[in-house]
């Protein structure tokens, strides 16, 4: 009785865990570079449930007859993040770049390296590229900039001085299992729980004066809320169920 309280109860706790990733998601869908979260789920140990009774023909002989598995609960043990491209929105906004491929452009932080696919840059007073958080762009030598007033970002990540034609630098690029991605608390930085791998030159694809927008599916969030919500009621009434049953354990069974 008290196990299926206890099972219920966690999947209420799952519940809700996944009603706040679904209104986080629909909250940032207007966020650059966002990835849709959600829940790895993950069981708890299972039970093989027998039946014990005595033989007929041996009173004292106890039999053991297998009645099958019993779940124990759910858990949601981390964050997942979405690898699906967004959409690409043009801006004309030269410091914008939309990365229409896989990998993380490389961030310098105070916290060490982080990683994102918002590309909404600027540059600063100095001419160094920036985040909008004040964040600076790395590339292959290191912090890029200072750049010139006509400088042009290639679909491999160079960025090139027009007037002249001469390699500034090269955008880093990472790629990270989507298992290993967590994010730097409410911003569009993430960081990784393995080493990064650089992405092959061949396979980066870079558009400059465009913006990638967040990858949530507005469509399949609404479904899954409606879901979850159904599987909070159902979860709810077994708690109730159990609750009564405990009422009943208590002051009536209790008086024979």
């Amino acid at each position: 009785m008290l196990r299926g309280l206890y099972t219920a109860a966690s999947g209420m706790v799952l519940n809700n865990q996944q009603s706040e990733s679904i209104q986080k998601n629909i909250e940032n869908m207007r966020n650059s570079g966002y990835r849709q979260e959600s829940e790895r789920v993950t069981s708890f140990p299972r039970l093989l449930v027998n039946r014990v009774s005595t033989t007929n023909s041996e009173p004292q002989t106890i039999e053991k007859i297998p009645l099958g598995i019993m779940g124990t609960g759910v858990y949601a043990d981390r964050k997942r993040y979405s690898g699906e491209p967004g959409l690409l929105r043009e801006t004309k906004n030269r410091t914008d770049i939309a990365l229409n491929s896989e990998g993380y452009f490389v961030i310098d932080t105070l916290q060490g390296e982080r990683y994102t696919r918002n590309g909404h840059f600027q540059l600063d007073p100095a001419g160094m590229l920036r985040t909008a958080g004040g964040n600076m762009v790395l590339g292959q030598n290191g912090i890029i900039g200072p750049l010139p007033d006509d400088f042009v970002i290639n679909p491999d990540g160079t960025v090139e001085d027009r007037a002249n034609q001469e390699i500034i630098d090269r955008l880093r690029i990472v790629n990270i299992p989507a298992e290993a991605i967590q994010r730097d608390g409410l911003t569009s930085l993430y960081y990784a729980t393995v080493q990064p791998t650089e992405a092959p030159r061949e396979d980066i694809r870079i558009h400059q004066g465009y913006i990638e927008e967040s990858n949530v599916d507005l469509n399949a969030q609404l479904v899954k809320m409606l879901q979850v919500s159904r599987a909070y009621s159902a979860n709810q009434k077994v708690v109730q169920m159990n609750d009564n049953l405990l009422q009943k354990a208590v002051n009536e069974i209790g008086k024979v």
